[in-house]
């Protein structure tokens, strides 16, 4: 690596770390104002505080980083070209893509970090926040436990719920199995359905194609068919929103198996797999904005200041935000292919970048 390409990489990564610092520290005030409430009603441990907001950190850097990236790819060139470093680098020799290169590359190496981030820190993370916050801080029981492959729920009637596909959004599970206990914990029946659905009309659940085994208590067991059903339950899709394993909560690959498992049981899986693929384009963000935001800084540091290179991050940022989640929206509502949703303002912004790199005067 050449002199000026290291004194580049400094210059970024100096600003990197000063302003995603700074964004940590308003998102943990933001945080902390919110929570405050709630953490001193109920009591919580001062430990229990510190690790909430320790485990929140990951999810906050990873939220900003992309916008953290382009605003000091935009300002770390504006400050060079305001001592006339980037004339000085050109005159000795230096092309336009030899000074942008490193911090292209550092963006590029941050955006692989938040991939490994988002893939092993992030899932683990976000679970012992929910983990905190629901069990030790609002003092609610635990009474679900999650495997990949199925969601363990216990009611307050004493009924257990196995549930093999959870989908938050519809209201819908796939391959239920209820154990209904009486006051002296004696199994008295089991209830399989393939699927069961929350009717807002009625204000329960419909149980649709199952069995009913019946224990009685001289030992015989008793077998009911169904097409529908309904049941006396206290529970509600709220409760189950709760505790369900989220797609932020997984690891891609487990949301992959998730997905495949669903399909083969006939469960509309386009709102996860939007969701899978949101968590490959969304690491790389930082690169996509760092592409756009160097060439706009090179022209505009000509010219203006800092005032009109953060106004630039700001605008490019909120562009590129207001396409991405409307992308996701169109996603999971079905008007959009998951692939297109997930990856389509990554596309735009990386074509516009390459546009704008290759008009630069070399």
């Amino acid at each position: 690596m050449s002199i000026i390409s290291r004194y580049v990489l400094f210059q970024f990564l100096r600003l990197v770390v000063l302003c995603q610092s700074g964004a940590i520290i308003l998102f943990l005030i933001a945080e902390f104002i919110e929570r405050i409430d709630d953490l001193i009603e109920k009591k919580a441990a001062l430990t229990d505080g510190i690790l909430y907001f320790a485990f929140k950190m990951p999810q906050l850097v990873f939220l900003s980083l992309p916008v953290t990236v382009l605003l000091t790819s935009i300002l770390s060139l504006i400050l060079l070209s305001r001592g006339n470093e980037v004339v000085a680098m050109r005159a000795c020799g230096a092309s336009v893509y030899q000074v942008v290169s490193p911090i292209l590359a550092a963006s590029l190496a941050i955006s692989a970090l938040a991939f490994l981030g988002n893939e092993y820190l992030i899932p683990f993370a976000n679970r012992q926040v929910q983990y905190i916050w629901r069990v030790k801080v609002k003092k609610v029981p635990l009474r679900s436990y999650n495997r990949l492959d199925k969601l363990w729920y216990r009611s307050e009637d004493n009924t257990f719920w196995s549930i093999t596909f959870l989908d938050p959004y519809q209201d819908t599970m796939a391959k239920v199995t209820l154990y209904r206990f009486d006051q002296t914990n004696r199994l008295v029946q089991r209830i399989d359905a393939a699927r069961a659905e929350w009717v807002p009309e009625e204000n329960r659940w419909r149980f649709i194609q199952g069995l009913i085994h019946h224990f009685e208590r001289n030992g015989e067991i008793r077998q009911e068919p169904f097409q529908k059903a309904h049941f006396t339950l206290r529970d509600k899709p709220e409760d189950f929103k709760k505790e369900g394993k989220k797609p932020e909560e997984m690891r891609w690959g487990e949301l992959r198996r998730y997905i495949r498992a669903m399909q083969k049981s006939g469960v509309d899986t386009t709102r996860y797999l939007v969701d899978l693929w949101a968590k490959l384009s969304t690491p790389f963000v930082s690169f996509v904005l760092a592409l756009v935001g160097v060439p706009f800084s090179l022209k505009s540091s000509r010219s203006a200041g800092l005032a009109l290179g953060v106004a630039t991050a700001v605008g490019i940022g909120a562009v590129y935000l207001i396409l991405f989640y409307v992308g996701l929206s169109l996603g999971h509502a079905g008007r959009l292919p998951p692939l297109v949703a997930a990856w389509g303002p990554n596309a735009i912004f990386l074509a516009g970048g390459c546009y704008f790199m290759t008009h630069l005067r070399g």
